[in-house]
């Protein structure tokens, strides 16, 4: 029976979704994909009852998607909320175009946009049929696999730790169960079932004795075979050009956020140093900013800076040579993948390590084109400034000797954004103490630290929506927020991208799991180079391992005030950040505005989508109803398409065949009209009333079946169904009502031929 089939297609299809659950930052992002895979399913369902062409089956599943579409994400623009109109086929084709950006714009993992969840929506609807197709209407089962590798290719193909054994077993268990479903129903067709139970029994046994040992195999050799436990198919590395060809990475801020959020916590790296205060160890440095995002600028394999027994290249911007040197000796776990930029401490000034490892003279990052850190042990030597903030005071504001990209903002940033930075630096002397107040404005209590920060709403800007609203995030938000006002401020900045000290296992020797990984601001100071802050809160409202340098500790003396927002400086102060003729301040919001005129109001943003738990909450309500609705649906159809003679009496027999299903009895299409009703009537104890019933609905369908010319039934058909519909429910109890009402088994029937028996020599 098809329906058995469906339904186990539709389970299959909804196995294959935490497959996709690596390449979001969200963990609530499935509900809304998986009422469009079952929405697809029940629609199947529906148009196989009422026999409908299968060729139109396509065309009705499109129909349900489309009109869910609809309903969840351009409910204002369509007809009832679900009809699609003009204006609502342009917001969904707004959201495609929105979703392919931001997969084409952005690593693995994901914020789950609503744009983003439109664009996963309609591609496992579209999924959900082609499986529906091939399996049910093709009946090609096995072929359903070569689907499911598709979508299974996904997460490989783009996430850097691939999937979990859970969701590949979720998804094999259930492709495994679709064939053993559709071939169950294949060899009862051809008869070689004995019997419903004990058939269906040992053709499960024997489909679990084949898959358990296969699924056990897929799981197990990875494991022991070198070069097979990668769940990647990418490299760190995807580009190197000769000699000085550029180097680009994935955005190091997603592998920030898979090891934060990580659930295993796994071991990163050990290491023994020679100091007791271990500093931070960087991997990346982000320098470019778009507006939304920090991003790294390619780095060059250049053979001059070719890692060797000789110094690296010199530590920029830093003019003192009073320094203690500290070496720390740095082992990377075995089964870190694609690690090619070393965590180092900064400043390293030599590294012992084996293969070919070449350093960025402006960033002093250490990274190789074809090398893997994993496994790994190098030895690393670095100078430690003793930089005083009293020195640090009195640097000067001059920045030649930085890259100006450095202090670059993007046009188009919010203004407020600008307003706020002048306000919080107004009473500073220079730029030690315009960063010292930035910093303290992020640390002393207005912010809240947390790793599952609120949803951006779409349109609205990431970073003012954090500093203005919200405020709640983690060391992502904090580091790119304070980058970006010290640009602003007049002050080099660039993100860090690393780890924490760690946790002191004993004496010299610390471990660095997952769960250390950190980004910070670094600012440059001419004189001293460039020095790490610390604006993420630390201990148990924020990250344990954060900690604030000494010479970034406190503001110097006299203090500077630190308001919670624009309007709250003093109106008519004007700022003393230099202008563009004393500092280069690139920046987009202007100088020397009141902050008291500084706009409060957050931009208006769109309504928001029907929530997916909204959606959830919907399905569990109307889904238990939707058989009870379909048998009703079914009934209305066949008798309102039932005009002759002949086709009320077919229609009134094949409603006696539905009810006995739905209320638990057998069917036997061999049987004869009277025999049923003999059956029937023995087996239900029937009243007189609905015994007459009966005898009359066998007599029409004998001859719409037999007679030349069915003759006119002596009663009216549809009446005599009504009442031994009732009749047959009262005889089944309490439980084969209920069970008769909201799961009629008749749904899953598609015919009524008598079934084959196998011939016996």
């Amino acid at each position: 029976m098809k329906g058995r089939v469906t339904v186990a297609a539709t389970l299959a299809t909804l196995g294959a979704l935490p497959l996709l659950h690596p390449l979001f930052l969200d963990r609530d992002w499935w509900p809304v994909p998986a009422v469009a895979v079952l929405a697809v399913g029940l629609t199947s369902l529906a148009a196989r009852a009422l026999r409908s062409p299968a060729l139109l089956l396509p065309l009705f599943q499109a129909v349900v998607l489309l009109a869910l579409l609809t309903g969840c994400h351009a409910s204002g623009e369509a007809l009832l909320g679900v009809v699609p109109t003009g204006g609502s086929m342009a917001v969904l084709r707004g959201l495609a175009e929105a979703g392919m950006a931001e997969i084409d714009a952005n690593p693995s993992p994901i914020e789950a946009t609503s744009s983003l969840v439109f664009v996963v929506t309609l591609s496992l609807g579209l999924f959900a049929m082609l499986v529906d197709l091939v399996v049910v209407t093709l009946r090609l089962a096995a072929l359903s696999g070569l689907a499911l590798l598709a979508l299974l290719f996904v997460p490989l193909s783009v996430h850097e730790e691939g999937i979990g054994g859970p969701a590949f077993v979720v998804a094999a268990a259930g492709f495994l169960i679709l064939l053993v479903v559709d071939g169950w129903e294949r060899a009862r067709e051809r008869g070689a079932l004995p019997g419903r139970a004990g058939g269906a029994g040992r053709h499960a046994v024997d489909g679990l004795l084949i898959a358990a040992p296969a699924t056990a195999l897929a799981l197990l050799v990875p494991a022991v075979v070198p070069g097979l436990a990668s769940g990647t198919v990418f490299g760190l590395i995807d580009e190197v050009r000769g000699d000085n060809g550029t180097v680009t990475t994935v955005h190091p801020m997603a592998s920030l956020r898979r090891g934060l959020l990580s659930t295993l916590d796994r071991r990163v790296l050990e290491y023994r140093t020679s100091t007791e205060e271990p500093d931070y160890l960087r991997v990346h440095v982000l320098d470019a900013f778009d507006g939304e995002n920090w991003t790294m600028s390619a780095v060059r394999a250049a053979q001059r800076y070719r890692v060797t027994e000789e110094a690296l290249p010199p530590v920029p911007g830093v003019e003192s040579d009073a320094a203690v040197e500290t070496t720390t000796d740095i082992t990377v776990t075995p089964t870190a993948q694609d690690m090619n930029f070393l965590p180092l401490p900064y400043p390293a000034q030599r590294i012992e390590i084996s293969g070919d490892w070449f350093a960025d003279p402006d960033t002093l990052m250490v990274f190789a084109p074809q090398g893997n850190a994993g496994g790994l042990t190098y030895r690393v030597t670095s100078p430690r400034f003793a930089t005083d903030p009293d020195d640090l005071a009195a640097a000067s504001p001059n920045v030649s000797g930085v890259d100006r990209r450095y202090l670059d903002v993007p046009a188009g940033l919010d203004p407020r954004i600008g307003e706020l930075t002048r306000s919080i630096v107004a009473d500073a002397s220079g730029p030690h103490e315009r960063a010292v107040a930035l910093q303290e404005w992020f640390t002393d209590g207005r912010f809240e630290y947390s790793l599952q920060p609120p949803a951006v709403p779409e349109g609205e800007d990431p970073l003012a929506r954090f500093l203005f609203e919200e405020r709640v995030g983690y060391c992502e938000q904090f580091a790119a927020a304070m980058a970006l006002m010290a640009r602003q401020a007049g002050i080099p900045a660039r993100v860090a991208v690393g780890y924490t000290p760690g946790e002191q296992i004993f004496d010299d020797h610390w471990l660095v799991t997952e769960r250390d990984a950190h980004a910070w601001p670094e600012l440059y100071f001419e004189g001293h180079g460039w020095l790490r802050f610390e604006p993420t809160p630390s201990s148990g409202q924020g990250q344990p391992g954060a900690n604030v340098p000494d010479h970034a500790s406190s503001a110097p003396e006299g203090g500077t005030p630190t308001p919670d927002a624009p309007e709250e400086a003093a109106t008519g102060s004007t700022t003393d950040v230099p202008s563009p003729e004393e500092e280069p301040t690139p920046s987009s919001s202007g100088s020397g505005a009141p902050a008291a005129e500084a706009p409060t109001s957050a931009p208006t943003s769109r309504p928001a989508p029907l929530s997916p738990l909204v959606l959830v909450s919907l399905t569990l309500v109307v889904a238990p109803l939707l058989p009870a609705l379909l048998r009703t649906l079914r009934r209305r159809v066949r008798w309102a398409g039932a005009r002759s003679h002949a086709a009320r009496s077919r229609a009134a027999w094949l409603e006696l065949r539905d009810d006995v299903l739905d209320t638990g009895l057998a069917w036997n299409p061999a049987e004869s009209p009277r025999g049923v009703a003999r059956r029937l009537g023995e087996e239900r104890r029937l009243s007189a009333e609905a015994r007459a019933a009966l005898d009359r609905i066998a007599l029409a369908e004998e001859g719409a079946r037999y007679a030349p010319v069915p003759p006119a039934p002596s009663q009216d058909l549809a009446a005599d169904s009504l009442l031994l519909r009732g009749a047959l429910r009262a005889g089944a109890g309490p439980w084969g009502r209920m069970r008769a009402v909201l799961l009629p088994r008749s749904l899953l029937v598609w015919g009524a031929r008598p079934r084959r028996r196998r011939a016996h020599a």
